[in-house]
């Protein structure tokens, strides 16, 4: 059988065939490309923390890391975690990511959210003035306490590290004071304890650290209070990390700590995921005060389930485009890639079956007429009637003249002349049927 080449296929049987299957392809690209993941959106919106402290200088980073690819982070300040997390789970409220404390908040309620990960461990630091010197929250009782504003993750871990120690009821006073206040009332004696939380980076934990007049608690039970408050560790501020020089601390300080999870909306896009990721990567990486190099971010114990893309992040790194290329482009070769697999699924079996179904096509134009000569000849060879041989040239004759106007491309034309051979096969056992009778004297002359 001749192999079929494009030159012999002519523009009629081209549109027949050709444009059936660029419709089909056509199809499959358009569900693809709006199956597919669109392109990530140019900004994102990150709810973060109060001005100056911890949270809204970790979003300020964010947003200068997320600039180099294009991307634009929209922080908005919060008064801590515990907003954050309404703001994340009110889908009304036009919030993408956000920084939410381990332990503050819970995944069943808001279905909508995916943790990206832990990505530092947030300190809780307890100052207090006085001559005595404290270890544990129990001591706390009775005293002036700034606890952090309504709405922050501080406030509900002090209060409940307050009731575990059996220290947040009468005589003790809760206050809600500023950061700025907080520290003003302390050095004049107007409170007697500040509780805070976060890194040490900001300008408001470093006047409390290196104020002269203030202490740290060093809390000697904080093993045991990580079992008693879900989502706490126990970490060490350890001897000389403030100052190596001067020793400070002299001793090292136990502490207890929430970590802070980098929390999303399911429907953030997954490659702006990765772009957090990365950021996450280069800001928390390092090491810190309370934790080593490499610790951060990490799969921690979330409250949330952790995003797919955040799961292939800590086990096989990063995508591999983004390794080489520019964000964008990387985003971009990426949607192609994932809209043109579908499309190349069908091209490939379609490249097998139209040469298939363009001879089928082709051919079976003239196996119809192959089975009325099949069944003709049948019936010649097994019941044979000569009385028949008038109907029998007549049948012929129609096979011939529908042979005759069979329209086919020229590398078929070897299997109709031999279709026509066939025929007059036939045509001569009719010939020798007719021997046995009469025939017409219009017949006879045909013989």
């Amino acid at each position: 059988m001749r192999k079929i080449k494009f030159r012999d296929i002519s523009i009629r049987e081209l549109f027949t065939i050709i444009i059936p299957a660029l419709l089909v392809v056509l199809a499959v690209f358009l569900i693809a490309y709006y199956v597919v993941q669109p392109a990530p959106p140019g900004t994102i919106v990150m709810t973060t923390g109060i001005e100056g402290r911890t949270y809204a200088v970790f979003g300020e980073r964010y947003k200068e890391i997320l600039a180099r690819s294009n991307v634009h982070l929209e922080l908005l300040n919060s008064s801590g975690s515990v907003e954050n997390f309404k703001r994340l789970k009110d889908k009304a409220i036009a919030v993408d990511v956000g920084f939410v404390q381990g332990g503050a908040s819970s995944g069943t309620d808001a279905p909508n959210l995916l943790s990206l990960g832990s990505i530092t461990y947030s300190p809780l630091w307890v100052f207090y003035t006085g001559k005595e010197t404290l270890d544990d929250f129990s001591q706390l009782k009775g005293k002036r306490i700034a606890i952090g504003p309504e709405g922050s993750g501080l406030r509900k871990l002090s209060l409940d590290l307050l009731k575990a120690g059996n220290a947040a009821d009468l005589p003790t006073i809760l206050l809600d004071i500023a950061d700025g206040a907080a520290i003003k009332a302390l050095k004049e004696g107007q409170i007697d304890v500040v509780i805070t939380i976060g890194s040490t980076d900001t300008l408001f934990m470093q006047e409390l650290l290196n104020a002269h007049n203030v202490k740290l608690m060093n809390s000697g039970q904080a093993e045991a209070y990580t079992r008693l408050v879900p989502g706490l560790s126990h970490v060490i501020l350890p001897k000389g990390i403030i100052n190596i020089a001067k020793r400070l601390p002299p001793s090292g300080i136990n502490l207890v700590a929430p970590t802070t999870n980098l929390v999303v909306r399911n429907t953030l896009h997954p490659a702006l995921m990765y772009l957090l990721l990365d950021a996450a990567s280069e800001i928390h990486g390092g090491a810190g005060w309370v934790n080593k190099a490499g610790e951060f971010p990490a799969p921690k114990v979330q409250d949330f389930p952790l995003s797919d893309q955040a799961e292939r992040f800590y086990k096989t790194g990063r995508p591999f485009l983004l390794d080489y290329l520019p964000f964008w482009v990387a985003v971009l070769l990426d949607r192609i890639v994932k809209i043109l697999i579908p499309v190349l699924v069908v091209i490939f079996p379609l490249m097998k079956i139209l040469p298939w179904f363009y001879s089928w096509r082709n051919r079976s134009k003239l196996y119809r007429l192959y089975g009325e000569l099949k069944y003709l000849e049948l019936e010649i060879t097994q019941q044979l009637q000569p009385e028949h041989v008038v109907d029998y040239y007549a049948r012929l004759d129609r096979i011939e003249a529908a042979a005759n106007k069979v329209s086919i491309p020229l590398n078929f034309y070897g299997e109709l002349y031999t279709l026509k051979e066939h025929i007059e096969l036939v045509r001569k056992k009719v010939i020798r049927s007719g021997e046995l009778v009469k025939l017409p004297e219009d017949l006879t002359d045909r013989m």
